[in-house]
């Protein structure tokens, strides 16, 4: 996936540790939305305010449990009887760790 960025949204990493205090003031009065970090021009991180990354973090795990939901309820369709490790499962949906 990729994301457009607005040139004052992104700083060299150089210089966002020389000014830190200000990028961290900048998005919690919301002068700007995320601060993305390049290094040798290549973006590496974005630093959001915690409550967008507390939301995008509780729409990722809604959305795990909707993929588990999904998972059981194809398990279930298929009515096969047959017993699964859990490990196993995993594995055949991708999911595994």
């Amino acid at each position: 996936m990729s994301v457009a960025y607005k040139k004052d949204e992104i700083l060299s990493a150089s210089r966002a540790a020389r000014s830190f205090g200000k990028v961290l003031a900048d998005l919690k009065e919301h002068r700007k939305r995320r601060i993305a970090i390049a290094k040798n021009n290549e973006l590496e991180a974005v630093i959001l305010p915690i409550e967008d990354y507390e939301t995008m973090a509780e729409a990722m795990a809604v959305m795990e449990h909707v993929e588990i939901y999904q998972l059981v309820q194809k398990r279930k369709r298929k009515g096969s009887g047959k017993r699964t490790s859990l490990d196993t499962l995993l594995k055949e949906e991708r999911l595994a760790v």
